[in-house]
């Protein structure tokens, strides 16, 4: 008996009963169903998790050196023209920005009579807003020529920008800073609210919003001892992080000459190294943690709940090899007459495995259908995330179902073989 005809036989065996055959099927489906909904869904809400753990992380790799021998000044300026111009040229593509992190903890800042004070001010270059997160909302930022000509200009928070002019535009406005004048130059845009913090007067005294930039070049004109020794380099993710501090490593073992200078890395974990030299330190810390742990983690919940899922599998699998031993019971004598006029062993064999291929089969393609409604919907309502069916899991699903038909076919259709002609002649 030809390939195609055995198919059409086992499609025809299938219509002469449906409800048995549906009723069948409804394991394969119901597995294949759940394997496809459970992953996908759970892959779709892993990914949105792990987008908004990248937002809310900090993406940050700070690096710090230090130098006894000259207090700082003349290694550490040279160290650091030499960064940015490494990472402005061949590092372009691993950063958002860099910028210099000194900072007073606190400045008192006078407009006209009124006086306020400020946490904290910062020293930063044209980069800042990009490496520390803010975002402009009127006026300019800092640029290139502010920092190469320490010009006294400043960008205020929102917050500080309210506490110092309230109702007034200060784009332009002449404000003092530790006697200073410095004029502003620019607003950036609330980055935080005050309803996360619940308390108004700690908002107020403590929002991230609260703040001033001058830059970092203008440092000697508030404090004259101030030694920057602090940059902060703005990563897009956690894995280009990881790669940039290894090429920061290479950098820093060419650029410094302290005696005894050797690199240290773990990237699993918190990534810090650091280097207690004769003459100075490096440090190098990225703040992302656990990265590589946290996708483990959910590739391991991925696993179990696909595990979990293909039980429904295999239960739909021992369905269809009970309801395959009854239909070789009822067929039992034409499965006689069969090999009464010649047929051969495996000609029985493959009849019985490919009926059973095409009802687990037929379960499968139902429960990819069903899948992708349930994948779809489930995402929507339950966590409101557009949730697409995962084609290698959903590939995976089908194979298994056809597999499930084989794997438990095999009993039942050795079992028709095995059958001799006259006792199965005989039988009513």
């Amino acid at each position: 008996m030809k390939l195609w005809q055995s198919v059409r036989m086992a499609f025809q065996t299938l219509l002469a009963k449906k409800g048995r055959s549906f009723l069948t099927m409804l394991g394969t489906v119901i597995g294949v169903t759940a394997v496809i909904a459970l992953v996908s869904v759970t892959k779709a809400q892993n990914q949105a998790d792990l987008e908004m753990i990248y937002g809310m992380m900090e993406n940050l790799v700070t690096v710090n050196f230090y130098s006894y021998e000259y207090n700082g000044a003349p290694p550490n300026a040279e160290i650091a023209r030499e960064l940015k111009e490494y990472l402005d040229t061949d590092l372009a593509a691993y950063t958002d920005g860099f910028t210099p992190n000194a900072q007073e903890y606190e400045m008192r800042v006078r407009w006209g009579e009124r006086e306020v004070l400020i946490r904290p001010l910062y020293y930063g270059n044209e980069q800042f807003s990009e490496a520390m997160g803010f975002e402009l909302d009127r006026g300019r930022d800092l640029s290139v020529m502010d920092v190469e000509r320490a010009n006294n200009v400043v960008v205020l928070g929102t917050l500080a920008a309210e506490k110092i002019f309230s109702f007034e535009d200060p784009i332009g406005q002449e404000l003092e800073i530790a006697g200073i004048p410095f004029t502003v130059i620019g607003v950036y845009r609330q980055s935080q609210s005050q309803d996360y913090y619940g308390d108004e007067t700690y908002y107020y005294e403590y929002s991230q919003d609260n703040m001033i930039l001058i830059p970092h070049t203008a440092s000697r004109v508030i404090n004259r001892s101030m030694v920057i020794q602090d940059y902060v380099i703005k990563v897009p993710d956690p894995n280009t992080g990881l790669e940039l501090v290894k090429l920061l490593k290479n950098f820093f073992a060419t650029m410094l000459t302290f005696p005894d200078y050797e690199t240290m890395s773990q990237s699993e974990i918190d990534y810090m190294y650091q280097n207690n030299l004769v003459n100075g330190y490096v440090n190098v810390y990225a703040r992302f943690t656990g990265l590589e742990t946290l996708n483990e983690s959910m590739d391991a919940q991925t696993r179990t709940l696909s595990l979990i899922a293909a039980i429904s599998l295999l239960v739909g699998g021992i369905g269809i090899m009970n309801i395959m031993l009854v239909t070789v019971t009822e067929r039992t004598r034409e499965i006689g007459v069969r090999k009464a006029i010649g047929a051969p062993r495996r000609t029985i064999v493959t009849q019985f495995l490919i009926e059973a291929t095409v009802l687990s089969g037929s379960g499968g393609i139902l429960g990819v259908l069903v899948g992708f409604v349930v994948t779809v919907y489930w995402g929507k309502i339950q966590y409101d995330i557009i949730a697409s069916p995962d084609l290698p899991i959903t590939a995976l699903a089908f194979g298994g179902s056809l597999l499930m038909g084989i794997i438990f076919g095999i009993y039942p259709a050795f079992k028709a073989a095995s059958l001799q002609p006259v006792d199965a002649l005989r039988t009513e």
